[in-house]
């Protein structure tokens, strides 16, 4: 029994020296000219001078005066303090070593210098174990890319970071000015996180972000929250997001989460953006947005191109475009639709839509399969089997072209060359009785959006019914259709009623009495009602049903 306890009290004394934590190296004195020594003075200790020399763990403390506190494995040194290593020199006025935590202080005038930075300071606290510099007061970096000032920073030698917890000023090499709050820098990689906002300035952009990353090695800036990317010669020209590459290098900027290009007064946004600064060139995919405030015009899409220096841009995928007016809106859909500066005399604005074109306006909506609106002269062209409506009206040909006064913002006149044909519902009720009138040019004049005079020319042809009202009962009969052959007709629109002002030039007609009109000219040659294609709403324009 009794060697079973020395056994166990053995290993407890065993366990116990061998969990001892490994003594502290010591601070070695090495060399001092004059040593004084006084029991009240530095708890004992000698007081030294002259071409004091410390060493601990290959770190050479120099100084003109120390202390070395041996019982505490601490000393302080104050004078032309210098303290060297194989790869970095700390100087000061005062230097305080703790070899037991490895910490050394340093007071005044400090400086940190190593193969990557500098370093200086009011205040220093360098650990060795961890190579992390505290610095507080006037503090600078200083490598060959960047200078930052600041308060307060915490150096990573091991890591090669430089952590600002504050306020600071960032110069770099090429003059790019930096200020914000909380950044952590790597001298190594040359890249920065920026933890909170910050304002950049450099020769071509001003940036102001509230979370990004910069690498001075790529040029590449990535946005993280609320950002906004100027160009310093055109402050109009700017991009707004939240979440994106920019590359100041090259002027390309990658953006995502429905970034916003600003430039010349225009805004493209969209899910995904791509832009060349220096080309004038921007992408858009998903959720395309072209908006002109100046022109009072938008287009959307699901794809669309930007060019700055041609001053124009095409979207297509669900394309369309709105003009807006004071009482009404004009809507343009097409596959594919192309807005146009063009800096002549007028400095006209147009707009093309290729493929497939729609338009409405509440008075006027048509379709056709490419449409051109030149938006200063109020001008919009119809090519390719256009055909148009307002109210019951229906106008076809080979050509139109309708214009749209843009001091009244209505719709002015149609112009219609080459087989031209206006068919008119007589009234709601009947579905085989129509006006028509047919030939090579159609006039169309409108007064307050509807349609009030026809002017035709050129075998012209006008299939009317007369109506006749009785004064007393106010009832409407319908007693006769008139056929009239003409050089030029012009007519009068009045409600749903036609109404022939003149038919000159070889003028030939008939009047058929109502129950004695042939069936077989009941309707002029070329006679196609398509009543029910009509856009009724603005978003008809979508719809394809040919």
């Amino acid at each position: 029994m009794k060697y079973y306890i020395s056994l166990l009290f053995s290993v407890i004394w065993m366990g116990a020296v061998f969990a001892q934590p490994p003594k502290k190296e010591k601070i070695k004195l090495q060399n001092f000219d004059i040593g004084e020594r006084s029991p009240e003075a530095y708890e004992g200790n000698n007081l030294l001078h002259g071409n004091v020399i410390i060493e601990y763990k290959g770190d050479i403390l120099y100084a003109d005066s120390a202390v070395y506190y041996q019982n505490r494995n601490y000393a302080v040194a104050w004078s032309n303090v210098r303290m060297v290593s194989k790869d970095k020199t700390i100087t000061a006025k005062k230097v305080e070593y703790d070899g037991n935590t490895e910490i050394a202080k340093a007071f005044d005038n400090v400086e940190l210098q190593d193969s990557k930075s500098k370093v200086t300071a009011d205040f220093m606290e360098y650990n060795k174990a961890t190579e992390v510099a505290h610095a507080v007061g006037n503090v600078k970096v200083r490598d060959p890319q960047n200078t930052i000032d600041a308060h307060e920073m915490f150096y990573n030698r091991k890591l090669q970071t430089v952590t600002i917890p504050g306020n600071y000023k960032t110069i770099s090499a090429d003059g790019t000015l930096i200020e914000g709050k909380d950044i952590v820098y790597n001298v190594g990689n040359k890249s920065a996180v920026f933890n909170s906002e910050v304002f950049i300035t450099d020769k071509d952009y001003t940036i102001y972000s509230r979370k990004m990353t910069t690498n001075d090695l790529t040029g590449i800036t990535t946005f993280r929250d609320y950002s906004k990317i100027t160009r310093r010669n055109d402050p109009s020209q700017y991009i707004i997001t939240t979440d994106g590459d920019f590359n100041k290098k090259t002027g390309e900027a990658w953006l995502r989460k429905n970034s916003q290009l600003f430039y010349q007064g225009k805004m493209l946004t969209a899910k995904s953006l791509y832009f060349n600064d220096k080309k004038g060139y921007g992408k858009g995919e998903g959720d395309v947005f072209l908006d002109d405030p100046q022109e009072k015009r938008f287009i959307k899409g699901d794809f669309g191109e930007a060019f700055r220096y041609l001053d124009s841009a095409y979207v297509t995928k669900n394309a369309y475009a709105v003009k807006a007016f004071e009482k009404d809106s004009l809507y343009i859909h097409a596959d594919t639709l192309l807005a146009v500066k063009r800096h002549d005399k007028d400095s006209t604005t147009l707009i093309r839509a290729f493929n497939q074109a729609r338009f409405y306006k509440s008075n006027a909506n048509g379709k056709t399969d490419s449409l051109v609106y030149n938006q200063t002269k109020g001008n919009l062209e119809f090519h390719k089997e256009p055909i148009l409506w307002s109210g019951d009206n229906q106008v076809t040909g080979d050509f139109i072209r309708a214009f749209i006064n843009p001091k009244t913002e209505q719709m002015d006149s149609i112009k219609v060359l080459n087989n031209a044909f206006v068919i008119a519902k007589v009234d709601s009720i009947s579905t085989t009785e129509f006006h028509q009138i047919k030939g090579k040019e159609l006039t169309v004049l409108f007064h307050e959006d509807q349609i009030d005079y026809l002017d035709v020319e050129g075998n012209a042809v006008a299939l009317t019914y007369m109506d006749d009202e009785d004064e007393k009962t106010k009832v409407i009969e319908r007693y006769g259709v008139n056929i009239s052959y003409c050089g030029i007709i012009e007519a009068d629109v009045v409600g749903k009623q036609l109404e022939l002002l003149a038919c000159r030039i070889k003028s030939d007609g008939k009047m058929y009495p109502l129950s004695k009109f042939p069936p077989e000219l009941r309707y002029l040659p070329d006679f196609n009602w398509r009543i029910d294609e009509r856009l009724l709403k603005w978003q008809d324009i979508f719809i394809k049903n040919e």
